[in-house]
């Protein structure tokens, strides 16, 4: 082997992050992801969730996630550069006394986010931006999935629960 030329950079990259809160029935979601994580298909502790987790599509189809949801839609729907999307998938988790989220990033999906269903100190880092986010009841974060992220383990004997999906960019108009 020759080689001419190697090159080791960083490259600035056009990113989305937004904040902000929505509508949610907090005591109806806490309980599906209750159930969810006590089904057999659920991911508890086999993803970078080493914690609980419900199925990757759990909360997809539940018309109370969309509805709740529908508002931050309608506002991507309404930015110039947003590329069409459809929901891909959504499901919930629960981080009791010393769980965590492991770094990694939600690539090859187009936009990611979370939503908070109670405060707590447990934050979300995201190393590449130098933002930590603190879990605030009926908050949001939709972000680039690109961007690597990750939990430091919950040192509190209060659980942590929140409901995670990603949007991934229509390949063809048959997609809803």
């Amino acid at each position: 082997m020759k080689l001419k030329k190697v090159i080791e950079n960083k490259v600035k990259v056009d990113y989305l992050f937004i904040q902000g809160n929505l509508d949610l029935d907090l005591k109806y979601f806490k309980k599906q992801i209750e159930d969810g994580i006590k089904q057999n298909n659920n991911n508890n502790f086999s993803t970078n969730v080493q914690g609980y987790m419900t199925s990757y599509g759990y909360f997809t189809n539940n018309k109370n996630f969309l509805k709740s949801i529908f508002p931050l839609f309608d506002y991507l729907d309404s930015l110039k550069n947003i590329k069409p999307y459809y929901l891909y998938n959504c499901w919930g988790l629960k981080e009791n006394f010393s769980h965590f989220t492991e770094s990694h990033d939600h690539d090859p999906c187009y936009l990611s986010g979370i939503i908070y269903l109670n405060n707590h100190s447990q934050t979300l880092l995201f190393p590449q931006l130098n933002k930590e986010i603190k879990p605030k009841s009926n908050s949001f974060i939709l972000f680039s999935s690109f961007l690597v992220h990750q939990t430091n383990r919950n040192v509190t004997d209060e659980d942590k629960y929140a409901l995670s999906f990603n949007l991934k960019k229509k390949e063809n108009k048959n997609v809803y």
